[in-house]
């Protein structure tokens, strides 16, 4: 009930804020069920693919490059992945997914979907859909904004 007090005297109509609001909320509740940050999740989701560079990594995934570099170094830490230096160009840095990384990832993507199935099991289908179509539309309208320009 204290979320909806919170919801309610922040002006519900503010769309900004209710994004903000469940992100938030999403990112907590999920990274409490599935022992992993949604960030540190979809890094590791990149590298089901494969060895990829480091510098390409920190192109698909949409956290700070100096997040991942610390994501990196600390999964790196807890063996779930590898770092190495490619032979062809010693300046690149490549990453790959350690077996056990391989098996986290695995139990994370299906808490990951538990976890999904429950925050929308009230929602219908035509709901799921519609959110979807505009969340979509919301991420698309973003990359074509323009950055603003800083005044300082």
């Amino acid at each position: 009930m204290k979320g909806v007090f919170i919801i309610a005297t922040c002006h519900t109509e503010d769309l900004l804020y209710l994004l903000m609001h469940l992100n938030k909320h999403i990112s907590t509740r999920f990274e409490r069920c599935a022992g992993v940050s949604p960030n540190r999740l979809e890094l590791l989701c990149k590298l089901t693919g494969g060895q990829i560079s480091q510098t390409d990594l920190q192109k698909a995934v949409s956290i700070d490059p100096a997040a991942v570099t610390r994501h990196v170094q600390q999964l790196e830490a807890e063996g779930i992945l590898l770092r190495t230096r490619c032979e062809n160009d010693n300046r690149i840095t490549l990453v790959q997914l350690t077996e056990v990384g391989k098996s986290k990832v695995a139990a994370f993507k299906a808490e990951k979907d538990r976890f999904m199935e429950e925050l929308q099991a009230d929602l219908t289908e035509s709901e799921r859909l519609a959110f979807v179509q505009t969340l979509q539309k919301l991420n698309s309208k973003i990359q074509l904004m323009k950055e603003p320009s800083k005044t300082n």
